[in-house]
């Protein structure tokens, strides 16, 4: 019988995802799940993230009660431009170009507007038996670079006679790359759990405490 060839990319993705996961002991495992805990009126939970660059960010600790939705984020503003006032290349044809002088005004940002980049965290922790088990979603925003707008009207400006550039005449765009991972983790209260993030790349460890 052949092996489903559309599996192997799934199960090569879940291995990936799941390398902070060590066995657990049948016998162990049984009578945790078993334990009848008396569930706290609230959960303490933390947060800590790491970048691909190997940076850590702690997020605010929140607590939440059983079963109800919590939201955290650890996010930066980030600043640029959306509108422009195009080149105002008139004087251009009135003067003679020359290497010192460039009777131009290039295109101009306007206006401005800002986006929340980093982690938004949305997540339930509620007991099971002896373990925490905590559901959401973890999405992520990031920068990605600029890359330079089309368009005849933003397009270096050049003198046909002496082939000076006269400006660059530059419109660049952000670029901005968003990720969602689905969470679903069970543990011990206070143990800490990693769960990778390829979208970052990087990971997430969520510790989940018993609240007084």
């Amino acid at each position: 019988m052949k092996r489903p060839l559309g599996l192997l990319p799934l199960a090569a993705l879940l291995s990936q995802c799941s390398t902070s996961t060590q066995p657990v002991a049948a016998d162990r495992l049984a009578e945790l799940s078993a334990q009848k805990a008396k569930a706290p009126k609230r959960y303490k939970i933390q947060l800590e993230f790491k970048g691909e660059d190997g940076k850590t960010e702690n997020a605010p600790t929140l607590t939440a009660r059983p079963g109800q939705q919590a939201q955290v984020a650890a996010l930066r503003e980030f600043v640029y431009p959306v509108s422009y006032q195009l080149a105002d290349f008139s004087a251009t044809l009135r003067k003679p170009v020359s290497t010192k002088s460039f009777p131009v005004t290039p295109v101009t940002p306007t206006a401005f507007t800002k986006r929340n980049l980093g982690y938004t965290v949305e997540l339930t922790a509620r007991p099971h038996g002896a373990y925490v088990l905590v559901e959401g979603k973890i999405i992520h925003e990031k920068f990605a670079g600029f890359s330079r707008a089309p368009g005849e009207a933003i397009s270096p400006i050049v003198d046909a006679k002496s082939k000076i550039t006269i400006t660059d005449n530059r419109v660049d765009l952000p670029n901005f790359v968003r990720s969602e991972t689905p969470l679903y983790t069970a543990g011990l209260p206070g143990v800490p759990q990693v769960i990778d993030l390829p979208g970052v790349p990087g990971s997430v460890t969520i510790t989940v405490t018993p609240a007084p």
